[in-house]
């Protein structure tokens, strides 16, 4: 009999509100102090000023539970699987491309957007800055039933080790700091993310496999286990966004692309390591005020730089350390930008995304498939 608490994952929603707070904390912090490398940087506050490694684990997350099911049985049907895929993330996108062509007039970007091509940072301003994520998630989306077809044919499996090769010298071209044109023009594309995506399905596998085992471990074993994979992920986490913030900043897109990867693995292992092993400070990352944000993570990732974006345009900040000694102590800074993001959120939470989720939800019990859910 399936254990329904791991079957629906709930802890994977906290998960996603540690992602999105640490998403927000990187560009608030950024938005004071810039992203110029900092040799000053602390180990107690790296994952704040780095959190960027928020979409990292989002990338895992989302090819752990959208690869799952298919694990578990599930049949390949690609109008249920790409149904809910525009139920989860098309309403709230176009809700927030139409406010920004509205808002900056942009509706010819507007019309690339709604179709994901032609999408930069600079796109529509501040609205845009993050949907370059989110056209490397509909690639991947377009490419999983395709891996998962081939993935259930004898012959497939052979075709699947060819093109993992290849994307294995792909990736080596791009992660290069000599990269140039057309390879460093992929580093925001499936071609150069595949990695992370690859390392949530091998983690989904792994809790297929294997979960039930460790669950079913001693529980003070399973207790030291848990304890010491996490932490120590976390640690590594921190160890690795510290180096690229000393000696890079935001130029590791470019001078260390692979550290990505590095920390892709690490997010896998803190993944496994709460949902199957339950760690000592299991409560602090898996409580009821994370799941909530997590909930709510779409909109806030949609809207939170909108917000932080303005208040740094009306308050004339230059992001500078001055700045940020200045500006980080005014609470009220914070709660503005923090406040308004949470309570616009939850707000389009409510009217646009849920009665879709619900759509969505009711799709899968309609038809009886295998439970599925993702960002």
């Amino acid at each position: 009999m399936t254990d329904d608490r791991h079957d629906r994952l709930s802890e994977c929603e906290s998960l996603r509100g540690i992602a999105i707070t640490l998403v927000f904390f990187y560009h608030f912090l950024g938005s004071l102090r810039g992203y110029a490398p900092d040799p000053h940087a602390h180990f107690a506050t790296a994952l704040l000023f780095g959190g960027s490694t928020g979409v990292d684990l989002f990338f895992v997350l989302s090819g752990f539970l959208l690869s799952l099911p298919f694990f578990r049985g599930s049949p390949l049907a690609l109008g249920q699987f790409f149904g809910n895929r525009a139920l989860r993330i098309l309403p709230m996108y176009y809700l927030v491309v139409l406010v920004g062509a509205a808002w900056g007039g942009g509706w010819q970007t507007a019309l690339h957007a709604a179709v994901f091509q032609n999408i930069g940072l600079a796109a529509m301003g501040s609205f845009g800055i993050v949907w370059w994520s989110l056209v490397v998630e509909v690639q991947f989306y377009l490419a999983l039933p395709i891996l998962v077809w081939l993935a259930r044919q004898r012959w497939g499996r052979m075709v699947i080790v060819a093109v993992l090769a290849c994307l294995c010298f792909c990736y080596l071209k791009i992660a290069s700091p000599t990269a140039a044109g057309f390879w460093a023009a992929q580093r925001n594309s499936l071609l150069g993310r595949w990695p992370q995506f690859a390392v949530g399905i091998a983690a989904a596998w792994l809790h297929h496999r294997h979960g039930a085992a460790l669950r079913g471990m001693d529980g003070k074993r399973r207790l030291w286990l848990g304890t010491l994979a996490a932490l120590g992920a976390l640690v590594l986490l921190d160890a690795i966004t510290l180096r690229g913030l000393r000696l890079f900043g935001v130029s590791q897109f470019v001078h260390w692309y692979k550290h990505y990867l590095y920390l892709s693995i690490l997010w896998a292992v803190f993944l496994i390591a709460v949902i199957d092993l339950q760690p000592a400070f299991r409560k602090l990352v898996v409580n009821p005020l994370l799941h909530r944000i997590g909930l709510w993570s779409y909109s806030i990732y949609l809207w939170h730089a909108v917000f932080i974006v303005m208040l740094v345009l009306r308050l004339n900040i230059q992001p500078s350390d001055t700045q940020l000694a200045e500006y980080l102590p005014n609470f009220m800074l914070f709660i503005y930008m923090a406040g308004a993001t949470l309570l616009v959120s939850a707000t389009t939470y409510q009217l646009v995304e849920k009665p879709f989720l619900r759509l969505k939800r009711n799709r899968f019990l309609r038809i009886g498939q295998v439970r599925e859910d993702a960002m």
